[in-house]
């Protein structure tokens, strides 16, 4: 049976201070147009703090002035990522392992939905190789 393919409420990285750690403590690598922020943990996750794998997206206001470009883009990582997070988040369950991610995008043009997946699957490739070290 094929896996559902959803991005659920607690996959989605919210936490003011999960994010502020993420930004502060974790490492990151630059994947064009995003730069990914990552950090990985031995703690079990338990059911409050949700998914193995939460993820969160942010595109600059510097950049885009229109909500509407900001929110376009937003949607098409999203999606890029839903598509591809399968095999890290697999992994990360085998492994016991919880990791937060953080993409940001950092054109200062609106990139087609081709590009945003060809850079999500170079990065969610990397992290797999990060991982299993």
């Amino acid at each position: 049976m094929p896996q559902l393919q959803s991005l659920s409420k607690k996959e989605r990285l919210k936490s003011y201070q999960k994010i502020r750690q993420l930004f502060e403590k974790g490492e990151r690598f630059r994947q064009p147009p995003l730069l990914v922020y990552y950090v990985i943990s031995k703690e079990p996750s338990d059911e409050k703090a949700g998914d193995p794998l939460q993820m969160g997206v942010s595109v600059g206001a510097r950049s885009f002035k229109k909500a509407v470009d900001r929110n376009l883009l937003k949607r098409r990582i999203r999606e890029a990522y839903r598509k591809q997070k399968q095999d890290l988040r697999e992994m990360l369950l085998a492994k016991g392992l919880t990791m937060g991610v953080f993409f940001v995008f950092t054109n200062t043009s609106i990139s087609e939905y081709a590009e945003i997946e060809l850079a999500m699957k170079s990065a969610l490739k990397k992290l797999c190789s990060i991982n299993s070290n």
